[in-house]
């Protein structure tokens, strides 16, 4: 079948069937759902966007510029979709320094097999927009990451002379 794919557990060479390319949405909260259609509907544009490119844990790096950006919303609108999502508990907000990672509440929607849940593991998925993706040419190969903020540190250790 063309949803599926076998997954390897390295540890005891296990396959494991499972579906791929799905997300489940279980139907005990399609009534928020359907409640975010007639409430804010921006908001849950919003949501299946993240949902739509978030990885197998639920989880994805990326700022609100770039959903702005990608859906054509002024970045107001996606900072009030976002609010009101983490009011109905359908999407948390994690902070590493000053990155987004969001991640959709498990017991809406779902990408990976049930007994995956219950890792507190990420392997989210980044999406960063055009306008985010600065290269200047001038800077050396290193600092020229998909993460702007990300700084190369200096490896050299400084030797004091004995004597």
């Amino acid at each position: 079948m063309p949803h599926e794919k076998n997954n390897i557990d390295l540890e005891t060479g296990e396959i494991k069937r499972v579906n791929a390319n799905f997300v489940q949405f279980y139907d005990d909260h399609l009534d928020l759902i359907m409640k975010m259609t007639k409430e804010n509907s921006t908001a849950l544009t919003v949501f299946l966007w993240i949902v739509k490119y978030m990885d197998n844990r639920n989880a994805l790096v990326v700022s609100q510029q770039a959903i702005a950006e990608s859906l054509g919303l002024h970045k107001n609108t996606v900072y009030l979709a976002i609010k009101y999502l983490k009011e109905k508990k359908a999407l948390t907000v994690l902070r590493s320094s000053n990155t987004n990672i969001f991640a959709i509440n498990a017991q809406i929607a779902w990408r990976d097999s049930a007994d995956a849940k219950k890792f507190a593991h990420f392997d989210a998925k980044v999406y960063i927009s055009e306008s985010e993706q600065h290269e200047d040419e001038a800077k050396p190969l290193y600092d020229k990451q998909l993460v702007g903020h990300v700084k190369q540190r200096s490896t050299k250790k400084r030797i004091k002379d004995i004597g």
